[in-house]
């Protein structure tokens, strides 16, 4: 399964708020879930109607109280094909970067408030 870490000088709140806001608001991401308690984004991206795309979930996680990773991973919806595997690859790294870019925006303090 496709994985990608990235950190940021940032509380875990805040982080997660961007983070949902990117999610929820990415072209292509479909059916996102949030669970609030745990700092969780799961959505699923790709076509819908057929078996073809990919589950991905996003976790944040606090490392102190300033610093904050985010652990990006990708799932094929079919488990068998291993074609699916170097796109999903590269499917991780452009929502990685997406996620790099948008949220280090939105976590300075003159971008966004959030609504909790």
């Amino acid at each position: 399964m496709p994985s990608q870490s990235l950190h940021f000088s940032q509380p875990a709140r805040r982080v997660y708020a961007a983070v949902k806001h990117v999610i929820q608001n990415a072209p292509g991401m479909r059916r996102v879930k949030c669970d609030d308690e745990h700092f969780i984004v799961t959505a699923s991206h790709g076509w819908s109607l057929i078996p073809l795309g990919e589950n991905v979930k996003v976790r944040v996680v606090a490392d102190g109280t300033q610093e904050t990773d985010v652990h990006i991973e990708s799932k094929g919806k079919i488990l068998i094909n291993p074609l699916v595997i170097p796109q999903n690859k590269t499917n991780i790294q452009e929502l990685s970067d997406y996620i790099k870019n948008r949220v280090g925006k939105l976590c300075s303090d003159e971008e966004i408030r959030f609504r909790q």
